[in-house]
């Protein structure tokens, strides 16, 4: 008999969960309705990016995906949810990929809930992340571009056959984010490797937060276990947090900034006591940050650019007659300067398309609904409601982007002017509001000095053009599968 009151129990809690709650007008998947199961299986399957993208194709522009999650496909909500004047913080999601330090988490810009301390860290920190901070470095990440330049001939040279560009990509970007955060050459490219296993070793704890994260009480049960972390020695288990702590002690006894100064640097200024400056473990947790989310949204996006470049001959070859034309009227010369190749109008689209195809995120940005409950795109969510927009559902929006938005077309970013304004409001790819990506500006550096770089020298196609690649839709949904034959082109 016990068994049949289990089983009353449980069908009473769905029927609950499905038709007495306050979101139970919500549409969606039956098992959304009644737990967190449809997350759970479309993080593990790692397969969320498309899920949620078809869950709102089927049911409009509010989807329940989980009992207490609500998806929203509504451009009208960006700035409700994420707008400078929001009322909604960040879910507990963010808490997960905080790591720790002596003891104490490391907050930074991404995971901190709190808004005074997200106010702290950018008030303390933002200088070392402006335009002409960027632009200040431009020299400093030249020898990173030369090197996945050579690195790439030699491959060609070699003539072993298709070429893994989605790993030397990822090699360039954490040599890139090594020479402007610390000024030194992490040897990604020169190795051909993922050094000391911190590209895996990520890759690893993206996959369990993207995962435990949708029910994130089950991290106090597993990893968040403060006796676990203990046994296991977590604060020394992360290579990238390990790096970070070595490179801030090591500049620290060094005792003076480089020239020109790197953004450690220029975090370091504002480094002494709290509440007005900077803590040394929030540097190391802002530092944390930098070489986990620089390296995973360049390398992502310049993926994406080729692939889809490479699907695409008329958009890539519109943009190699761009470049080409640049170069030989010497607007542009190797080593790229920014400044000029940021004049390129398609070259810029084109980037910008690969951000809106493939943003880097692939799951939900978190919020919580705030006390009294909301009223949003015509649906009513009560306090507690975790409500969010994915990048990669809005960056499709069909009214935004019009009907053909699962194509790439960088074209779109060069018609109707006050279109493309609404368009960039809209394109969540490096996030919105007072939590906009910090790293942009280096982001969009880094890419428009290198994509003209591999245009110019290199041929890329396709080892298998039929075969789709594989996107990994997690929290960074990264790719792989994606070989390509790279030939030098001759009489450049």
């Amino acid at each position: 008999m016990l068994w049949l009151s289990s089983l009353g129990l449980t069908i009473s809690y769905l029927l609950y969960q499905r038709c007495f709650t306050a979101l139970s007008k919500v549409p969606g998947p039956f098992t959304a309705s009644c737990g967190n199961f449809w997350k759970l299986r479309a993080a593990y399957k790692a397969d969320m990016p498309r899920q949620n993208l078809d869950l709102h194709r089927q049911y409009g522009p509010v989807v329940r995906t989980g009992s207490s999650t609500v998806s929203v496909d509504d451009p009208a909500a960006l700035s409700i949810i994420y707008g400078f004047k929001t009322v909604y913080n960040k879910s507990a999601f963010y808490e997960l990929a905080e790591g720790w330090y002596h003891g104490r988490p490391l907050s930074n810009m991404i995971t901190t809930r709190s808004k005074t301390h997200h106010t702290h860290l950018r008030r303390n920190a933002m200088h070392a992340y402006t335009p002409a901070t960027a632009l200040s470095l431009e020299a400093t990440l030249e020898p990173s571009v030369a090197q996945l330049l050579h690195s790439l001939t030699e491959q060609c040279r070699n003539g072993k056959g298709p070429i893994d560009v989605a790993s030397w990509l990822m090699y360039f970007a954490f040599d890139a984010i090594g020479r402007l955060n610390f000024s030194e050459d992490l040897g990604y490219l020169a190795t051909g490797s993922d050094v000391e296993g911190r590209i895996s070793g990520t890759a690893l704890v993206l996959t369990y937060l993207s995962v435990i994260g949708q029910a994130p009480w089950l991290h106090k049960l597993m990893f968040g276990n403060a006796t676990l972390q203990k046994l296991l020695d977590i604060e020394k288990t992360n290579p990238i947090q390990n790096l970070a702590i070595d490179m801030v002690k090591k500049r620290i006894a060094k005792g003076e900034p480089n020239a020109p100064k790197d953004i450690l640097d220029l975090m370091l200024i504002n480094e002494g006591p709290e509440p007005s400056k900077l803590a040394i473990h929030e540097i190391i947790g802002l530092t944390t940050t930098n070489l986990i989310a620089a390296p995973g949204t360049v390398a992502i996006t310049l993926r994406a650019l080729l692939y889809y470049l490479c699907r695409n001959p008329t958009a890539y070859k519109l943009l190699e007659q761009e470049i080409d034309m640049a170069f030989e009227s010497g607007a542009l010369s190797l080593p790229v300067k920014y400044e000029p190749a940021s004049k390129l109008r398609y070259l810029e689209a084109s980037i910008t398309e690969a951000l809106r195809m493939h943003p880097t995120t692939g799951l939900l940005l978190e919020r919580d609904v705030p006390a009294g409950g909301v009223e949003l795109a015509g649906h009513y969510l009560p306090e507690g409601t975790v409500v969010g927009i994915n990048a990669w559902v809005m960056n499709r929006n069909k009214v935004v982007y019009g009907p053909d938005s699962d194509f790439f077309r960088p074209e779109r970013w060069l018609e109707d002017p006050s279109r493309v304004v609404e368009m960039r409001k809209c394109l969540l790819s490096f996030g919105a509001g007072p939590r906009t990506c910090a790293g942009r500006n280096f982001a969009m550096m880094e890419m428009i000095k290198v994509v003209p770089s591999l245009i110019r020298k290199f041929d890329f196609r396709l080892a298998d053009p039929v075969r789709e690649w594989k996107v990994q839709g997690h929290w960074f949904a990264h790719q792989s599968e994606m070989d390509m034959f790279v030939t030098e082109r001759r009489g450049i």
